[in-house]
């Protein structure tokens, strides 16, 4: 993700609250930075400020939009409709007037991710395993896995981001619904299981990091 915001404290609250969802959050001080810092970060998503000097907010989107597909929200303390309208016609996805809650601008960057996701494949082949996603099964040639429900949903997690590291916090979120749900540890006994069950060369241990998946 990509934080473009100029007001200093304001950005150094908000990168720490989106952090603590699971996010990884690179930050620029105004347009003309982010539009630097742009090829350099490939984010999956930007916030961005409306009102900010050398390069507003909507004129970074538009320029942005030239370059990249990535979705993008907006910041701004108008909530005019005239406002809107004009953000939406700019390229932004979703819209969030401050003061916002940290929860719920985290919930509503999720939404705007998922809708920008592709399809998932239903069948997956992941060396040698065969992975029905609709059904929830998994077969080593003619044997099936037995995994449960949380197994499963971690799995696919992974899936869904194939090649990158995912943290233990980004885990809870993603398997769990909530990064503050408990103890990351849960993460750790879970991969420790899944792994158990479908080979340990599936999932690389990034130290300091978290976990990924590695496709043969």
């Amino acid at each position: 993700m990509l934080l473009v915001e100029d007001d200093e404290a304001l950005r150094t609250t908000t990168r720490l609250v989106l952090e603590r969802h699971g996010f990884a959050v690179e930050v620029a001080g105004d347009g003309i930075e982010a539009l630097e810092r742009l090829p350099l970060v490939e984010p999956d998503v930007l916030v961005v400020d409306v009102m900010m000097p050398r390069m507003d907010g909507m004129t970074f989107i538009r320029r942005a939009r030239e370059r990249v597909d990535t979705p993008a929200v907006l910041l701004t303390a108008r909530d005019l409709p005239y406002d809107q309208i004009a953000g939406f016609e700019a390229g932004a996805d979703d819209y969030v007037t401050k003061p916002f809650d940290g929860d719920v601008l985290a919930a509503r960057l999720r939404a705007v991710l998922r809708r920008g996701r592709p399809a998932a494949d239903t069948e997956v082949t992941l060396g040698d395993l065969h992975i029905d996603r609709p059904g929830m099964v998994v077969r080593r040639g003619e044997d099936r896995i037995s995994l449960s429900s949380t197994e499963f949903r971690l799995l696919e997690a992974f899936l869904d981001h194939p090649g990158r590291v995912l943290s233990r916090i980004q885990l809870l979120d993603l398997v769990w619904g909530d990064p503050d749900w408990g103890d990351p540890h849960v993460v750790e006994v879970t991969v420790q299981r899944l792994r158990a069950k479908i080979g340990a060369e599936h999932i690389a241990t990034v130290r300091g990091a978290g976990y990924k998946l590695v496709k043969s």
